[in-house]
C-alpha cells in the first residue's frame, strides 16, 4: 500500500545531498546556469529555502513507501506568493518504481494531504524538457499557469 510517511533526519540529509547535486545538473541541462556556477548556485538555493533543513517552518517533506519500502520522496511548502497555495518545491519516485503509477498516486495523497492542511490549491514547477512529467502532471489534472522560455543564440 502506498502512503506518505514525514521524513526522517536520516532520509533528509540523504535527500539534501542528492537534490542540491540534482539541481545544479538540470539547471545546467535546461540552460540556466553555467556548469562553472551551477554547485555554488544550488548550494545557495536550498540554503535560502530551508534555513533551518529539516525544520524549516511551512515545508514538509516525505518519504513515498510502497508497504515498507521507500520509492521516493515529495517536498512540498506553502508557496510564497500566495499562502492558500502548496507548492511541490521536489518530488521524484526512484527509478526502479517508475511506470508504475506510484508518480500518479502520489500526487493523489499528496493533493488530500495538502487539502486536509488548509491549502485551496498545489503548485510545481516542472523543467520543459521532462515531458514524462509534464504528461503525470496533467493527468493529475495540473493545468499551465506560466511558461518561461529560451532561445540559444
Amino acid at each position: 500500500m502506498l502512503k506518505l510517511m514525514p521524513m526522517n533526519p536520516s532520509h533528509f540529509q540523504q535527500y539534501i545531498n542528492f537534490a542540491v547535486n540534482d539541481y545544479a545538473t538540470e539547471k545546467v541541462a535546461a540552460g540556466t546556469w553555467t556548469t562553472e556556477t551551477a554547485q555554488k548556485n544550488a548550494q545557495l538555493t536550498y540554503d535560502r529555502l530551508l534555513p533551518h533543513g529539516l525544520e524549516t517552518p511551512n515545508n514538509f517533506f516525505y518519504s513515498i513507501f510502497n508497504d515498507s519500502e521507500i520509492i521516493g520522496y515529495i517536498w512540498f511548502g506553502t508557496d510564497n506568493e500566495n499562502s492558500s497555495t502548496a507548492f511541490i518545491f521536489d518530488f521524484e519516485i526512484y527509478k526502479a518504481y517508475q511506470n508504475k503509477g506510484f508518480g500518479s498516486k502520489t500526487l493523489d495523497l499528496v493533493s488530500r494531504e495538502t487539502k486536509n492542511m488548509g491549502f485551496t490549491s498545489l503548485g510545481l514547477h516542472v523543467f520543459g524538457s521532462n515531458s514524462r512529467a509534464i504528461h503525470v502532471y496533467q493527468k493529475s489534472g495540473f493545468s499551465i499557469t506560466d511558461i518561461k522560455m529560451q532561445k540559444k543564440l
